[in-house]
């Protein structure tokens, strides 16, 4: 019985990691803002633009460089899903914003409503994922609870005599 009480016990890591990918999604949404509004505008080229179709997922990736007024290139590799991608499929060069002291450095301009829309969505899934599995975890940890403090034993005996 000890090993399934264990068992029980590890449905806590599923609220654990959605948590954690809600801090995550939360500071991806305050970096964007923070780059869109704080950041240096820029004009970057393209360098390498793919669209992957891998079973039902398509995504895709853009290689962005440029150059910042100290004389530094940056070039960012960012993936981005299809909805993003081919938005941009077309660009030879796409304003970006930078700060790169901020969570995600680099915000592409031309989909940052969208990117951030769609960030917010996910934050929205992830929370109500959080909630049920946290009612689970909580359910789960009860039952495990009261198997071990009770283990399974008759309640009541039968004695058949033999005469």
């Amino acid at each position: 019985m000890q090993a399934l009480t264990r068992l029980w016990y590890l449905l806590w890591l599923l609220p654990l990691y959605l948590a954690g990918m809600m801090i995550h999604l939360g500071a991806v949404y305050h970096g964007l803002g923070s780059t869109y509004q704080h950041g240096e505008s820029y004009i970057a080229d393209v360098l390498d633009f793919e669209i992957k179709q891998i079973a039902a997922q398509t995504n895709g990736h853009i290689t962005v460089r440029f150059d910042i007024t100290d004389g530094t290139e940056v070039v960012r590799k960012l993936s981005q899903p299809i909805q993003n991608a081919a938005q941009l499929q077309a660009s030879e060069w796409i304003p970006v914003r930078y700060k790169p002291s901020s969570y995600q450095p680099v915000v592409l301009v031309p989909i940052y409503e969208f990117h951030r829309k769609m960030v917010l969505v996910n934050l929205g899934v992830l929370s109500i994922s959080f909630v049920v599995s946290l009612f689970l975890a909580i359910l789960a940890h009860r039952y495990a609870l009261r198997k071990t403090r009770t283990p399974d034993q008759p309640t009541s005996y039968r004695i058949i005599k033999n005469e």
